[in-house]
């Protein structure tokens, strides 16, 4: 009776000593999981944060660490009255959101912008018949150019920023403004000017 008990007791020993490594082996499996996991998310932030993406709902700070902008006059050189004040409006918007971001003026600011519009398309002026039959209702196009005024250089220029609606996607959005913009056209505003930021704090 003693040695069955013995070997009863020798056995749940080896049971448990199976159940402690099994256990043991689990958690040695989820720990190297989530350490990977770590490094995978800390090298995804690292790669983020050095190609200058901008993530939405974000504050992404300013290139060449300045910490202040400021917004030249835009110029408007497309036949629509207006473009240029409805613009500085929504950019001025945007980058008051960003808390990283003093809007200074353009004596005291790090970084100045200046924008221009060139060219406004609609079908009834500047849309070409193959845009139209493809679904194109309005093209806003434009340049920019990012100066550092500390140093007189250019941080980067671009020279065509274009932003479009597309049949599927006309008056979609109807926003109130006081001025007399149409919805095709203040929404194409709102995408130059969301571009125009984005592109501020783009800097590879």
């Amino acid at each position: 009776m003693s040695k069955y008990r013995s070997d009863q007791s020798r056995f749940l020993q080896v049971g448990n000593l199976q159940i402690y490594l099994n256990r043991y082996s689990a958690f040695k499996e989820n720990k190297i999981i989530l350490l990977l996991n770590n490094i995978i998310a800390v090298s995804f932030c690292i790669l983020i944060s050095s190609c200058g993406y901008v993530i939405e709902g974000s504050n992404p700070v300013l290139p060449n660490d300045a910490k202040s902008l400021s917004v030249l006059p835009i110029q408007n050189r497309t036949f629509k009255a207006g473009l240029e004040t409805d613009l500085a409006e929504q950019l001025k918007g945007l980058l008051q959101s960003n808390s990283s971001v003093k809007l200074l003026s353009s004596g005291q600011a790090d970084l100045r912008l200046s924008v221009t519009l060139f060219n406004l398309e609609l079908p009834s002026s500047g849309l070409s018949k193959d845009q139209i039959s493809t679904g194109t209702k309005a093209v806003l196009k434009g340049k920019a150019i990012l100066e550092d005024r500390r140093t007189g250089n250019s941080v980067w220029e671009e020279k065509m920023i274009q932003v479009k609606i597309a049949e599927s996607e006309g008056n979609q959005i109807e926003n109130a403004s006081s001025l007399t913009l149409s919805g095709n056209i203040r929404e194409l505003i709102n995408r130059f000017a969301q571009k125009l930021y984005d592109r501020i704090f783009t800097n590879f």
